[in-house]
């Protein structure tokens, strides 16, 4: 592990952070470990992985270990909460934080969302609190911690102050509440072991809810949606845990915003917070005087129904329904109300004072009087709402506020008037009933219908046989009167609507919803008589869909199962009238789920019997007369496809309404096509109920008959409309539905059970309670129930078994999926795809038909697209991928289609193509088994009682070797296929590179390489096509790694299948229990040494640059020197003849000279194009490294020739992957191969490097890193020893020269880094005495390449892990010279750079003059600090920047160089915003004092202060006590400084420090303000106008800046609570006051500190103008308002 790689280095923490055991228990303390994980989080900074990996394993430390007090320290607790706050990113000072982690290294990683390291901070924070004994300190517990936190980052939760940090201050506060809320709730469980006295206590839980309350309050009105809801969740959470703290305010805050209509958003927000908190405030054992408050809320938030507030609205109706979930909606009280009136809020919210229950009780008993004036009320505004809204046949556009109210609110409407009319009480559900008729008999609300729907339909599931008494025949009349009026006398096929039909369509829809929620039994000759009627008069489309769907829905009323009772209470409870009498008291009650008595509707005999005869009466004619249409002549044209259209719905409503009659489709045979019977069963049936299941009952009998033949016709109307109404769209749609109902509703709609689901996951949401109970209201509870049925009546359609009737339907659905009309493709697609996951076997049955479509004899383009679509589909791309029985004629059918030169055909094989690409795993072919498998299968089929034959595991070990040959053999036919394919010189060269891509994918180690293969990939090295040849230069690199797989594998089939074959080099080098102390040294020695090829033993290579960084491993992976009698393993007999052919055509120069001239010629598409290619490079480096130098004579010239070509950067470019690929190549070469090598190339860089150009610097740069990364420094030693040999030229005028020298340097030890240390001592010598250096091009990299310098020097480079453990252990908090510490000679280095600073300094001249040493020497200074501060690696960032620190507070004065001046700023400003380690903060605090306290320049303590401000901030939980005490007065002497810009600069700071700090300093603040205030200001004598001004008296301007300073310190403190108004505030404004007629600077500060007041204020001046007595607020008021003119 190391921090030289950032990849390496996240990879190394993501293992410790996973695996590490985190419980005590494990047997592993984690106090061993933690102090080394928090060393070595401090080593890499700005890393979202780390921080994010770190917190997750610390919070599970806590949460795992909370039986242990102090598991951390309060140096590592102090740690993670400066980690939490800097997290946040909040905009603290001028900017924020950069959110990239070092670019230049490659690892351009943005910082991800802060949701999973604050849910870590909250829970670490959570799981610490622990209650404080006597002999601890309370400044050490987590909630103080905590405090100041909240403290520090209060002013951005305010509604005012949002932004993008609002939504995570909100998680943030929602993680905390769950997160105390859940570890209480875990404390009173008897299981709990954390021990009593560590345990949460009341005082606690009412500490932390005081701690958060006032923010979360701030937080009920923000302008971000998302943060609101995540806030009302919190509230949620803090009602639970302490109601008294939390109810009240809500209230508090509730009152006046639902009585004030004039504030919409507060409204809205106030609405949604008390729904979150409904159960709590109800709940009479949690919080007694919440429940009266019930009805005053209720009759505020009437008035949140409107119709112009979707969003109002739809908070006003949850909150109504979840309040009522728990109270029965009944009068209690004998007459009247009991005299019980609501007398607002003043005095109500008192929550110290002692509860009387029993006045609580009374009161709350009193107040549901008022149950049916609100419910008449409330009722009678939703109907107003509904009466407007909007006209949808006046061309009303589908995306207005009123559209979207009845889109938006309708879900929140039904789940109302679910809730609200289950718990009426009888009395109260008559009065409702009344309103019913009334709606019934008015005149219709045609815009409403769904709406009214819902009405109706949770209306009469309350009272199922008096709704059909009360309703229907109301509907039943009026139905009948618009048939005598000519409704629906117009025959149609597409919907409309006629003036004369919406009446009509309106009835219809509500007589659905009373047929599917009513008990119809009792109306069975009124119900198939109006149905008679609908049937016989409905002539236009929607008339009759809307008959038919009435008989769906009383069908499915008689025939399913499901709950018929929501209320709040069981059907036993609710009977009871005691029981009922004393509901109040069970007002908010949640239980467990499972505790219920469900009143489930089992379909009766006679209900069964009913649905039969509707059946008979309706829906058998309506098979008949399916089958006399497609017979009849007499009808034609548009009358044929109505009468099509009313027989299909029929069929199709009758079949929805069915699916629960009978388990299966009737005694058709059973499909032969499905897959293998002895290997695939089909899936265990469960019982859910069907209503007819005895095989011997007629009934069962016939309705199977019917099944069966509702199959057939379906199967013959889809054969006929296919033959000859292939055009009528709108039928086959129809008849598309039908089927897939038929096929895949088998007891309940898909599309029903996922709704049903998302509504219980929404209000499961709603009501989440903490804890291993599930404590839900009895609303949730039942529908957790039937949501249960549903799915097991779901799973009962899934994996079926086909019958022919089934593959007939299966097969007509496939051929409507490929049908010419893009509607019916689409309908028919989805509704075959959702019947693959109902049968098993079907995709065996539908692939011939998609692959013949794909087929080159068939031109029709539109069948081709749907077959297409198809197999992109999830369902069906499986089998593309892994079944070999399909995956050749797939592929080859795909590299054909090239006959399709449609585009839309093109785009669509192009996206399975690259779908193809990116989903294939070529997994082995081969299954492995090991010798256990027989006992597991034996012991596993012995304890599930499962039968096991002797031979059954023999007879699935054959069948997978059957397997196994035939994938094989398809494997080779499609490889022979392609390469086929790929001869045809008229294949367009899209579909070539098609082909060359699948061939790349396919290629596999286990399989030897076939030489069609080759022949082909090394023609397309040389096509004109970039394309091909790019196709084939990843294709031949596969190639030639399978090749040296096999050679290397030796033919084990385990390595070929995994891929992982070893090189005969490899060697592991074990150490030694004692590492000598000499060990780091020597191997860094070693490292720079020439190999001695005499001992290769002696010199084994390690490539990875992070092998003892840190800690010596006990053992690691290194390479022998290839000697030069040693030969590497032969290539195996069956890629022989490849590889020959790949070596005769490369020893070609031809081929050389061709391929470098279409390499360097290349046009470049954008800049991502313009760069050093990897993918060449690995292509040359695989030919290098498998043929050695063999080709080095075609190459030489070649690479002489592209090196030459300066001007060229092409062929520059193309020379950089060439060499790069040789020199990566050559890792096992042997001695002389590489000698020859390095002799020819050693002059051959040299000169390339300095013919470098700026055109081609960046691929020359790039080449370099590539040629060094993960390399042993010995292997590339000349390399190495070419770039820092080239000398540094303070004096050259060449610029770019010096500069590209310092590029490649850069590259070498940011690559090799720590490795190359013993060879950079001088170097960085000669590089810090170039820091004047007068180019600035040379500057920037300059400082840079010295960064890199001190950078790589540090390296811990522990013996062993326990030592690492041990040291960590051993310096706790204390400074660690690994990281806060320079070597000698680095700080011996440092202090000579920053006296030459002062030296130069000291002879600056005015840069009109000319640069000077000073101004270079900065510039260089500020860039090597700037790559230290902006980089992850913070080894030597400490050391280096301390020291430099006044100096560049010294550059930022500099005011003739703006440049300077710029870049200084941003320096400081990192450097504020760094974490630096808590034994770091006292220095940096006394440095940042010293500076202020003795510099001479005022520009120098004005830019030291915004930067003290945001260092204060950032390094918040670092600082004790006295650390915020001096810089506070370092601060406050500051607004004595005779400069006014320094004063006010102080007086902002000062503020933010008290605002995040020190707010118990204030009244000593006040105190001395008041002093400085108290200066007598010396009179001016008086002097004739026209006289000029004298000189003020002696003495005058110290006072006056004394009174400012006061003034400033004054107003300092009033702006550091810019959204509050503590106890003091009134009084020193009143005293500010007397001071605005003090001459300026003081009157114009205290004018400015009063219209600061007044703006920030204004939001919530009518709460905060009650801190204020009567006198205060005349002289705000005074001071607030200007005075009139004419006064």
């Amino acid at each position: 592990m190391s921090t030289v790689n950032l990849q390496g280095l996240l990879k190394a923490q993501a293992y410790l952070t996973t695996f590490l055991p985190t419980d005590i228990a494990s047997g592993m303390d984690p106090r061993e470990w933690m102090p080394a994980l928090f060393r070595l989080w401090s080593m890499v900074t700005r890393s979202s992985e780390i921080d994010r990996n770190f917190l997750s394993l610390f919070a599970r430390v806590a949460r795992d270990n909370i039986a242990v007090k102090d598991i951390f320290t309060q140096a590592q607790v102090r740690t993670i909460f400066s980690t939490g706050l800097n997290v946040l990113n909040l905009p603290v000072g001028k900017g924020q934080r950069a959110r990239t982690v070092d670019p230049e290294n490659g690892t351009n990683r943005l910082i991800g969302r802060n949701d999973a390291k604050l849910s870590s901070f909250a829970i670490f924070i959570i799981y610490t609190i622990n209650p404080i004994s006597e002999s601890e300190s309370p400044e050490t517990s987590s909630l103080t911690h905590l405090s100041d936190f909240i403290q520090a980052t209060e002013s951005f939760f305010h509604p005012s102050n949002s932004g993008p940090w609002s939504i995570e201050l909100s998680s943030f506060l929602k993680s905390l509440a769950w997160e105390y809320l859940n570890r209480l709730k875990e404390e009173e469980l008897p299981t709990c072991t954390t021990p009593q006295g560590l345990r949460l206590t009341p005082e606690l839980s009412n500490r932390f809810v005081e701690i958060i309350k006032g923010v979360t309050f701030q937080m009920m009105f923000s302008k971000d949606q998302r943060a609101l809801s995540q806030n009302n969740t919190t509230l949620r959470s803090l009602a639970w845990i302490a109601p008294k703290l939390i109810i009240p305010g809500v209230l508090e805050r509730a009152y006046p915003s639902l009585e004030s209509l004039t504030e919409t958003h507060r409204t809205t927000s106030v609405i949604s917070a008390l729904n979150a908190i409904a159960i709590p405030l109800l709940n009479r054992d949690h919080y007694p005087q919440g429940g009266k408050h019930l009805l005053p809320l209720l009759h505020l938030t009437v008035p949140g129904v409107d119709l112009n507030d979707p969003a109002k609205t739809w908070h006003t109706l949850v909150f109504v329904a979840t309040t009522l979930l728990s109270v029965p909606v009944k009068d209690l009280t004998e007459s009247g109300s009991m005299g019980f009136e609501w007398g607002g809020m003043e005095g109500s919210f008192d929550s110290e004072e002692v509860v009387d229950l029993e006045f609580e009780d009374s009161v709350r008993k009193a107040s549901t009087g008022e149950f049916e004036e609100w419910l008449m009320k409330f009722l009678r505004r939703i109907i107003f709402m509904f009466e407007n809204y909007p006209d949808v046949n006046q061309g009303v556009k589908k995306d207005n506020v009123e559209t979207s109210v009845t889109g938006t609110t309708h879900v929140s409407i039904i789940y109302c008037f679910e809730v609200l009319f289950g718990q009426l009480s009888t009395k109260l559900y008559n009065r409702t009933t009344k309103l019913v008729i009334e709606i019934l008999e008015a005149a219709p609300m045609v815009n409403a219908g769904k709406a009214v729907g819902a009405l109706i339909s949770s209306w009469s599931s309350v009272n199922r046989k008096n709704a059909m008494a009360v309703a229907f025949p109301i509907l039943d009349r009026m139905i009948r009167s618009e048939f005598e009026h000519g409704a629906s006398s117009t025959p149609s096929l597409a919907y409309s609507d006629l003036q004369q039909d919406v009446s009509l369509h309106y009835y219809q829809g509500l007589l659905r919803q009373l047929l599917g929620c009513a008990d119809i039994t009792e109306h069975r000759a009124e119900v198939i008589s109006l149905t008679k009627l609908m049937i016989e008069k409905c002539q236009d489309r929607r008339g009759y869909k809307m008959a038919a769907k009435c008989m769906a829905a009383a069908v499915q009323n008689l025939v399913a199962i499901y709950l018929m009772d929501y209320r709040s209470h069981d059907p036993t409870q609710w009977n009871d009238e005691a029981f009922m009498a004393e509901s109040h008291l069970h007002w908010g009650v949640l239980r467990e789920v499972g505790s219920d008595q469900m009143d489930w509707h089992v379909p009766s005999q006679d209900e069964i019997d009913f649905a039969l005869e509707l059946i008979e009466s309706f829906y058998v004619p309506s098979l008949s007369r399916a089958r006399e249409l497609m017979t009849c002549t007499m009808l034609e044209g548009k009358q044929l496809s109505i009468e099509f259209c009313k027989t299909i719905s029929m069929l199709k409503s009758f079949i929805s309404g069915m699916t629960t009659l009978v388990e299966d489709d009737g005694d058709s045979p059973v499909s032969s096509s499905g897959e293998d019977a002895a290997s695939v069963h089909p899936m265990k049936r469960i019982n859910v109920g069907y209503c007819l299941t005895d095989l011997n009952d007629p009934r069962t009998q016939r309705v199977r008959k019917i099944r069966e033949e509702t199959g057939q016709i379906l199967h013959e109307l889809m054969v006929y409309f296919r033959g000859q109404c292939e055009d009528d769209v709108e039928n086959i749609k129809v008849l598309v539905k039908a089927t897939r109902i038929f096929l895949s509703d088998h007891g309940i709609d898909a599309g029903t059970c996922d709704l049903g689901r998302r509504g219980y996951i929404f209000l499961k949401q709603i009501h989440r309670y903490p804890g291993d109970k599930k404590l839900y209201p009895r609303l949730l509870r039942c529908r957790r129930s039937g949501l249960r049925h549903a799915m097991r009546m779901r799973a009962n359609s899934q994996g079926r078994e086909k019958t022919e009737i089934h593959d007939a339907l299966i097969l007509d659905l496939t051929d409507l999926s490929l049908s010419q009309y893009t509607e019916v493709r689409k309908m028919s697609q989805s509704a075959l795809l959702r019947a693959m996951m109902c049968f098993q076997g079907g995709r065996k049955l539908i692939f011939p038909s998609l692959l013949k479509a794909l087929e080159s004899s068939n031109t029709d383009y539109e069948s081709m697209k749907g077959a297409l679509h198809l197999l992109t589909s999830k369902s069906l791309a499986l089998t593309c991928l892994r079944d070999w029985r399909y995956v050749p004629e797939y592929i080859l059918l795909l590299c054909k289609a090239h006959h399709a030169d449609k585009p839309s055909v093109q785009t669509l094989v192009r996206r399975c193509f690259l779908e193809y690409l990116l989903n294939l795993t070529n997994a082995s072919f081969k299954v492995f088994t090991s010798s256990a498998l027989h006992g597991a299968v034996k012991h596993f089929c012995d304890f599930h009682l499962l039968e096991h034959g002797p031979d059954a595991l023999h007879r699935l070990s054959t069948k997978s070797e059957n397997r196994r040959l035939n994938s094989i053999q398809a494997y080779e036919n499609l490889i022979v296929s392609l390469t086929e394919l790929l001869k045809d010189e008229s294949l367009h060269w899209r579909y070539q590179a098609m082909v060359m891509g699948f061939l790349d994918i396919f290629l596999r180690p286990e399989i030897p390489v076939n030489l069609d293969i080759a022949q082909i990939e090394v023609k397309g090295l040389l096509s004109e096509m970039p394309a091909i040849r790019s196709l084939s230069i990843s294709t031949l690199t596969h190639v030639m790694l399978d090749i040296k797989v096999r050679a290397n594998a030796q033919g084990d089939p385990l390595t070929l299948a995994t891929r992982k074959a070893v090189n005969p080099l490899t060697r592991t080098v074990t150490l030694a229990n004692g590492v000598p102390d000499d060990f780091t040294w020597e191997y860094l020695k070693a490292s720079v040494t020439e190999i001695n090829y005499q001992k290769p033993e002696s010199c084994l290579l390690d490539d990875n640059d992070g092998t003892g960084w840190l800690v010596w491993p006990k053992s690691f992976k290194a390479y022998l020197p290839r000697t030069e009698t040693f030969e590497m393993p032969e290539v195996d007999a069956a890629s022989r003849r490849a590889y020959d052919h790949l070596g005769e055509f490369f020893s070609q120069a031809s081929f050389w000279e061709k391929l470098m001239e279409f390499m360097s010629s290349d046009p470049l598409r954008g800049e991502r194009s313009d760069a050093f290619n990897l993918e060449h490079a690995k292509f040359y480096k695989s030919i290098f490294g498998m043929w050695e130098d063999r080709f080095m004579d075609q190459i030489e010239p070649i690479i002489v020739r592209l090196c030459s070509s300066v001007d060229n950067k092409n062929a520059q470019r193309a020379a950089t992957e060439l060499l790069g690929g040789m020199i990566r190549g050559s890792k096992h070469w042997k001695k002389s191969s590489l000698d020859r090598m390095w002799t020819w190339l050693t002059p051959v860089l040299q000169k390339a490097f300095q013919q470098c150009t700026p055109d081609s610097l960046a691929y020359w740069v790039r080449f370099v890193r590539y040629c060094c990364a993960f390399r042993d420094p010995r292997r590339i030693l000349p390399f190495i020893s070419l770039i820092f040999n080239t000398p540094l030229d303070k004096d050259s005028t060449a610029a770019f020269s010096e500069s590209k020298n310092l590029y490649f340097t850069r590259a070498v030890l940011s690559s090799l880094s720590w490795r190359v240390s013993l060879l950079t001592p001088s170097l960085r010598e000669d590089c810090l005495k170039l820091v004047a250096h007068p180019y600035k091009q040379v500057r920037e990299i300059l400082g840079f390449v010295i960064h890199e310098h001190f950078q790589l020097v540090p390296h811990p480079s522990y013996k062993s892990v326990d030592e690492f453990l041990e040291a960590q252990r051993k310096e706790g908090g204390a400074p660690s010279p690994m990281i806060e510490a320079l070597e000698t000679k680095s700080a011996h280095q440092i202090t000579g750079l920053v006296q030459n600073l002062e030296k130069w300094r000291m002879e600056r001249k005015p840069v009109i003059q000319g640069a000077c040493e000073y101004i270079n020497a900065s510039k260089t200074v500020l860039a090597w600090v700037y790559q230290s501060l902006t980089g992850y690696r913070v080894q030597a960032t400490y050391g280096v920047v301390l020291p430099l620190i006044p100096e560049i507070f010294q550059m930022q004065d500099i005011s003739d160089d703006q440049d300077l001046q710029q870049l200084a700023t941003v320096i400081l400003l990192l450097m504020a915003r760094f974490m630096y380690p808590a034994s770091m903060v006292p220095t940096m605090v006394d440095l940042f004092c010293k500076v202020l306290k003795e510099s001479t320049s005022w520009h120098v303590r004005s830019n030291v202060l915004p930067v003290l401000q945001i260092f204060f901030y950032t390094n918040l939980f670092s600082m004790d006590v006295d650390m915020m005490v001096k810089v506070m007065n370092a601060v406050s002497s500051m607004l004595l400084d005779p400069q006014i810009e320094v004063r006010q600069l102080a007086a902002t700071t000062l503020s933010g420090i008290v605002r995040c700090s020190q707010r118990d300093a204030t009244q000593k603040l006040i105190s001395r303000f008041k002093k400085h205030l108290s200066v007598p200001l010396p009179e001016r004598k008086k002097r004739d106008r026209s006289a000029p001004m004298g000189p003020p008296p002696e003495g005058y301007s110290e006072a006056l800046v004394k009174r400012h300073a006061g003034v400033l310190g004054l107003s300092s403190l009033l702006q550091a609570f810019p959204y509050d108004v503590p106890e003091w505030m009134p009084g020193v404004m009143v005293f500010l006051a007397r001071y605005v007629s003090d001459p300026p600077p003081v009157s114009t500060t205290v004018k400015k500190v009063f219209g600061d007041f007044k703006r920030t204020h204004q939001d919530t001046w009518h709460e905060d103008q009650k801190r204020f007595s009567q006198e205060e607020l005349e002289v705000l008021t005074d001071m607030l308002i200007s005075p009139s003119y004419y006064a």
